[in-house]
């Protein structure tokens, strides 16, 4: 989302501001260069082993 609110900030600002080309294509270039990605890290999962919980059944009482 924050690629897609940058280069409509440029354009904005290029229509607007009367940015020049070279300094939009300096910009872009910036923009769209692909972010260095960390290596995924292993994820361990922990099982829980929970009760299950009592449903207790409740009684209807007559009205008098």
């Amino acid at each position: 989302m924050e690629v897609n609110s940058n280069l409509l900030r440029l354009k904005l600002d290029m229509v607007y501001r009367d940015v020049s080309a070279e300094e939009a294509q300096k910009r872009y270039a910036e923009l769209t260069q692909a972010p260095d990605e960390k290596a995924p890290t292993e994820i361990t999962t922990v099982k829980v082993n929970k009760k299950p919980k009592r449903k207790t059944v409740k009684a209807l009482v007559p009205k008098k």
